[in-house]
């Protein structure tokens, strides 16, 4: 199991603030701005929680964060391979 219960809320975070964000490209509309806010706050602040529990706190925190940053780099990319997909299958 090692660390997934406390990297899992992060990746949630991060890919709420994604499916939120006007720019994001996995959805035709972005989901409502406020409300996948504090979804996406809630799940960071319970992967912090989860991580200071296990783990020494600067190395929670860093975990968390790095987390966070790798998730919210990866979500766009993923998002352009899926609009590519998606316009490949429309030009058939």
């Amino acid at each position: 199991m090692g660390n997934l219960p406390i990297v899992a809320p992060a990746v949630a975070g991060a890919l709420l603030f994604y499916l939120g964000s006007p720019g994001q490209r996995w959805l035709r509309a972005p989901w409502p701005g406020r409300p996948t806010r504090i979804g996406a706050a809630i799940c960071v602040a319970l992967s912090v929680v989860f991580a200071a529990r296990a783990l020494q706190p600067a190395t929670a925190l860093s975990v968390v964060v790095t987390t966070l940053m790798a998730s919210l780099t990866a979500w766009p990319f993923i998002g352009a391979l899926l609009e590519r997909n998606r316009a490949r299958r429309l030009a058939r």
